[in-house]
């Protein structure tokens, strides 16, 4: 049910976005603030009903002025707060960044690699995505993760490709173990 709340208040931030032209900064700012409001401490004071609504509101509207976000997105955020919702930005932040990539024909390609990647091997990587999806608009986000051992995993759309030392070599040990 949360999700497809979540994703009521990013369509609506979306079309308030297009008609202001600003769908990308609108996505950076509902970031920001998703980013911010996740904060353990934070969470505990403006999530907290123990706390008198006022004084949540209250903080809630510094920490927007103090992020210094456009009308519209503070507006979301306040009224996510007012309604007791706020424990949802994080989704509704995915759900926009999601509902902008869709309308703007872009994809977002996840790379892992057991070693930061170069300049070099990232574009060449980004290339194959594009590649792959069929499209030239491609955002790629990386992250090392040394358990791989070597070698990268690519995901697009919950798509994955795996290339990684770690795989090969459980698929070498699972086909020994299989021929005896």
């Amino acid at each position: 049910m949360s999700g497809n709340l979540a994703r009521r208040y990013a369509r609506a931030l979306l079309e308030l976005a297009r008609e202001a032209g600003t769908l990308d900064a609108s996505g950076k700012e509902i970031a920001a603030a998703a980013a911010t409001f996740s904060e353990p401490r934070l969470r505990a004071v403006v999530l907290n009903p123990a706390i008198e609504g006022g004084a949540r509101r209250r903080v809630v509207g510094e920490i927007v002025a103090a992020l210094g976000v456009s009308s519209d997105v503070g507006n979301l955020v306040k009224l996510l707060a007012d309604h007791g919702r706020l424990q949802l930005l994080g989704e509704v932040s995915q759900a926009y960044e999601s509902l902008v990539d869709h309308e703007l024909g872009r994809t977002r390609a996840r790379i892992r690699s057991a070693v930061p990647l170069g300049s070099a091997e990232k574009a060449e990587l980004t290339e194959l995505a594009k590649r792959l999806v069929h499209t030239n608009d491609v955002i790629v986000d990386t992250e090392v993760d040394p358990e791989l051992l070597g070698g990268v995993v690519l995901d697009i759309g919950g798509t994955v490709w795996d290339g990684s030392l770690r795989t090969q070599l459980a698929r070498m040990s699972t086909q020994m173990a299989e021929s005896g």
